[in-house]
């Protein structure tokens, strides 16, 4: 379930998860670090992305950060995007298919291009496509945290709690970085990431 990661974590001792998606604290994060000039932090909002908002607007206070979110209705992704570029300084990509597809992900990238807005993504194939960076876990680093999960579970302890996997992949287009001015190091990026999420 991947909106789950962004969701309450009810029952947690009964039904657990690891999600897909990274946690909005650590996308955030990886913001702070990359774009540490960064303050507005843009969201393109569809049906299936509305319930994050709150969670990441908790996040980005955490971090001084402000949240800049824009509604996405039927047909209507142009406007909502023109309308918001200009008031941000980084666009983070959320996993709403309504949103972000294959048939939206080239023009958004494009018009952010053109505003030299950075885009953060949720796949290496937006880095791929042009995104300045991507956070995102591998399947092997999903499937590792389930099997410590389950582990746990059979020796008869409570359950962990649901969240994102441990282990994740920071990516960075260093071609766009360079077009930015922007001098990114993705492993650098990555340990200082972890460094933060360490007790």
């Amino acid at each position: 379930d991947r909106s789950s990661a962004y969701a309450p974590r009810s029952h947690a001792r009964r039904v657990s998860a690891v999600f897909l998606d990274q946690s909005p604290a650590r996308h955030l994060d990886l913001i702070r670090l990359a774009l540490p000039d960064a303050r507005y932090v843009g969201i393109l909002v569809g049906g299936e992305s509305k319930g994050h908002t709150q969670a990441l607007e908790k996040a980005a206070k955490e971090r001084g950060l402000q949240l800049v979110a824009s509604a996405v209705a039927a047909g209507g992704l142009y406007p909502a995007l023109q309308s918001l570029l200009p008031d941000v300084d980084v666009l983070l990509a959320l996993p709403d298919p309504v949103v972000f597809n294959s048939q939206t992900a080239a023009n958004i990238l494009t018009a952010a291009y053109r505003r030299q807005v950075p885009l953060t993504g949720f796949s290496p194939a937006y880095v791929k496509a042009g995104a300045l960076l991507a956070l995102y876990s591998t399947p092997a680093q999903v499937g590792t945290r389930g099997g410590e999960f389950l582990r746990q579970a059979m020796t008869g302890r409570p359950l962990l709690p649901p969240q994102s996997p441990r282990e994740f992949v920071v990516a960075v287009n260093q071609n766009v970085a360079r077009s930015l001015g922007l001098a990114l190091d993705e492993s650098r990026l990555g340990e200082l990431l972890r460094q933060k999420e360490r007790p």
